[in-house]
């Protein structure tokens, strides 16, 4: 993990992050006195927006998207391998790059919401925390940070498969956005592939909602196994 975070797209992506979220947030109708639990509302409304969706693809490939791409070609990966057995190589890097696409979200949502919390809260009218609407935001947030980790190991495939940084950090934009093109004008009813629906969760996921985490769950280990056995292929040939 100290690589990740030496690297500067990791918190140039929570910057975008959080500017998006504050972007969303001051697109609320705010009015003295808040009501209760308004700091919660006001959170969730900016973090359910299009410009989330937006940011989504972009700020997920930035951090350790390429890396692959950057190690080969300045001829590091070499060097790296000599060190490290493969199977390390392999494994540290699907859970760095899974890793920098999960955490700037998760990053700038915590800030976020404890800035949310800060000013709001000691505006609203007294009474007690929306535990139930804190949890949906929770999950929102969660929800979000793993679509966010899953665009990161797409971006980790197309870095191996085309060694080009332009594929790397293109193609996961041109996906994401082919399968909203396609659910919305052709297949209306699978809500499944819908990236949308994957962060607001808006459709039949089963008891409590818990099909959503066996499909992000499932979608994650899918993407991870994938890209893993692109890299050690990669590797057979240096």
């Amino acid at each position: 993990m100290k690589e990740l975070f030496k690297e500067k797209g990791l918190w140039i992506s929570s910057l975008l992050c959080f500017a998006g979220l504050l972007i969303g947030f001051f697109s609320n109708k705010m009015e003295l006195p808040f009501s209760e639990g308004s700091f919660v509302k006001f959170y969730l409304k900016a973090a359910d927006t299009q410009i989330t969706l937006f940011l989504l693809p972009i700020a997920a490939v930035l951090p350790m998207g390429a890396i692959y791409v950057k190690e080969s070609s300045s001829g590091f990966l070499r060097l790296y391998i000599t060190r490290i057995s493969q199977m390390e190589y392999i494994q540290r890097k699907t859970l760095q790059i899974y890793a920098g696409g999960f955490l700037p979200f998760f990053f700038a949502g915590t800030l976020g919401l404890l800035c949310s919390f800060l000013v709001i809260y000691p505006l609203e009218l007294q009474g007690e925390l929306p535990w139930e609407s804190l949890w949906q935001l929770v999950q929102l947030l969660l929800r979000i940070s793993l679509v966010g980790g899953i665009l990161a190991e797409v971006s980790g495939i197309f870095a191996a498969l085309f060694r080009n940084y332009y594929m790397a950090y293109g193609l996961p934009f041109v996906c994401y956005y082919m399968l909203i093109i396609l659910k919305e004008r052709y297949f209306t009813d699978m809500y499944a592939m819908y990236p949308a629906e994957w962060v607001k969760c808006q459709q039949d996921w089963g008891v409590d909602g818990l099909g959503i985490w066996v499909f992000l769950a499932a979608f994650s280990v899918a993407m991870m196994l994938l890209h893993g056995l692109l890299l050690y292929h990669c590797l057979e040939e240096i």
